[in-house]
């Protein structure tokens, strides 16, 4: 039998080899394994943002489009090396060997958690109707269980000392920040379900966690700045395909800065408080100027500012304690702070676009058209529905905005228009009523972006479930994300204990 090929020291003395060979834990993963890990969590990453896109632009959806079979394809390809590996294991020491090996059981932890959150989504949309964005409950669970995936992977790598290791462990530690920080996916391309406001501390946060698991796991002198170059060369890769499939690509992260500050704030040993204080303003300090001044789409004011620093410094601070196995000692004005700065904002969160759940109801003929700030929309109705459809209102919505026109008809066609406040991409709905059901249909536009025409002979129409605001969903969301934060914290505590152990 052919023995599995393995990361190895090579150029090295047979007494090095021998000391390199009992500092390294049992039953490694052979390069294989790795290999498809890699390339399963990078499939799943880049097709999400491939159907992220597909919502944006083309709306509805079945299961069995491209986007849809990268993601799962990539996750089950993960799997099945996983397994793969967990039966070499179990053949050279039993099954004991296999539990006590603990990469190995969060890598298939991880998995088995991301392939359940698509038919938990499913079920979320059955039973509480639309819930079309990424921090949805089912949404970050698939999230933390790809995160988990890479740092599980990452652990594995980099305790091993050969170059090829090392290589590959930057290589994960790319792709834990490329799932951690795709949970601002929808404000990085363009499409902002909530304010403004909760870009860069949701950023700060998930990149956080992110960086400092990778700079916790490795021992290399710049862990944190080498996975965020990483990451950035993967989202050229997916910026680079999405136009080739007829998407628009998502601006490119800026991470490496931030990144850069954590590495030095570990060299020097800075304090929790300093550390994230560096942290926090090199972000903003990168993100703000290229986000408003280079026309990415999302912008941020002063006063989205003002609040947002405070609120990414206090969650930078408790991931930089947690990562350095403390319990996090928040003092009383920060936690203040947190809860006023939450109170102002979080009447603002809003449901700012749905891709078009709900049953279907028919086909009709959209143009839209903006000129600078103008935008107007047109529907040509078929002639067998369109006596019994009138006119409701004309829509827009973008970040938590909605903004509302009359709609008028005249023959079969309904027509409005609206100005729009914010530049950026909107969707412009047409709101309808037929036989006592509400129907709509959209399409997106880009505001202050000069003129533009976007159209579409048959777009679909759909009667909008309503979204439920019950009980059992709140118990459902607690129940999911406390499952989420419990795989992020297993992730921190797998990375310490293989630090404390290296």
């Amino acid at each position: 039998m052919l023995t599995p090929r393995r990361w190895s020291v090579t150029r090295e003395s047979p007494a090095a080899a021998t000391r390199s060979q009992a500092s390294q834990p049992r039953h490694t993963a052979p390069a294989w394994v790795a290999a498809l890990v890699f390339l399963g969590a990078a499939s799943a990453l880049a097709g999400a943002y491939w159907d992220d896109a597909w919502h944006t632009e083309r709306g509805r959806d079945s299961f069995f489009i491209a986007p849809h079979i990268a993601i799962y394809a990539g996750i089950t390809g993960a799997g099945f090396a996983l397994s793969a590996w967990a039966v070499l294991v179990a053949r050279r020491g039993g099954m004991d060997a296999v539990r006590g090996h603990l990469p190995l059981i969060l890598a298939v932890l991880s998995v088995l958690v991301t392939l359940a959150s698509a038919p938990i989504d499913n079920v979320w949309h059955v039973a509480f109707g639309r819930d079309a964005v990424i921090w949805s409950p089912p949404h970050m669970l698939g999230i933390a269980g790809t995160l988990a995936l890479a740092a599980s992977m990452l652990v594995e790598l980099a305790r091993r000392p050969s170059r090829r290791a090392q290589l590959a462990a930057i290589t994960a530690g790319g792709l834990v920040v490329a799932s951690a920080t795709f949970a601002v996916a929808e404000y990085e391309t363009d499409v902002p379900q909530f304010d403004e406001l909760w870009y860069l501390p949701v950023l700060a946060f998930t990149a956080a966690i992110a960086l400092l698991l990778v700079r916790v796991a490795s021992r290399r002198r710049w862990a944190a700045t080498e996975a965020a170059a990483a990451y950035t060369l993967f989202m050229v890769a997916v910026s680079a395909f999405l136009p080739l499939v007829g998407f628009s690509p998502p601006a490119l992260p800026l991470l490496v800065v931030p990144a850069l500050a954590i590495d030095l704030a570990s060299r020097g040993r800075w304090s929790v408080p300093v550390s994230a204080s560096a942290y926090a303003l090199s972000l903003f300090a990168v993100y703000v100027p290229v986000r408003n001044w280079l026309g990415d789409g999302v912008e941020m004011d002063a006063a989205q500012l003002a609040l947002g620093l405070p609120l990414a410094w206090i969650t930078s601070a408790l991931v930089f304690a947690m990562a350095r196995g403390r319990k996090p000692a928040v003092p009383r004005s920060a936690k203040a702070t947190a809860a006023v700065l939450l109170l102002l904002v979080l009447p603002s969160a809003a449901l700012a676009h749905d891709p078009g759940q709900g049953d279907g109801a028919g086909e009709l003929a959209l143009t839209a058209s903006v000129d600078g700030a103008q935008a107007e929309l047109r529907a040509v109705l078929p002639q067998s529905s369109c006596r019994a459809t009138q006119p409701r209102a004309l829509v827009a919505r973008r970040a938590g905005q909605t903004r509302r026109a009359p709609l008028r008809k005249r023959g079969c066609e309904l027509a409005g228009s609206l100005r729009l406040p914010d530049r950026g991409r909107w969707f412009l709905y047409v709101e309808m009523s037929r036989d006592g059901e509400n129907i709509e249909a959209w399409l997106p536009i880009d505001a202050h972006r000069g003129r533009k025409l976007v159209s579409n002979d048959s777009r679909y129409a759909y009667i909008p479930p309503e979204p439920s605001q019950s009980g059992l969903k709140l118990a459902g969301g607690v129940a999911l994300y406390a499952g989420m934060l419990a795989l992020l914290y297993s992730a921190f505590a797998l990375t310490r204990a293989a630090r404390a152990t290296a």
